[in-house]
């Protein structure tokens, strides 16, 4: 692996496992949730959230990057 994308992967995972300390917070706070149970809320909230940029971020490195040249000097 490169080392730009472990940088990036463990940057996401500080940046994750802030957030979900945060949501954890809030979570326990409310006195009521959509659906009425909290617990339910605790494993989208761990598992959901890191998927989406971690999956960008690994499939991002595979995919090749077409090469332009613009002209802004026009």
């Amino acid at each position: 692996m490169d080392i730009d994308l472990i940088v990036k992967i463990v940057l996401l995972a500080m940046v994750h496992w802030a957030l979900v300390a945060i949501a954890l917070g809030y979570l326990v706070e409310r006195k009521w949730v959509l659906g009425g149970r909290k617990g339910l809320w605790v494993l989208p909230i761990i598992f959901v959230t890191c998927f989406g940029p971690l999956s960008y971020l690994i499939v991002h490195e595979l995919i090749p990057q077409p090469k332009r040249h613009f002209d802004y000097e026009r």
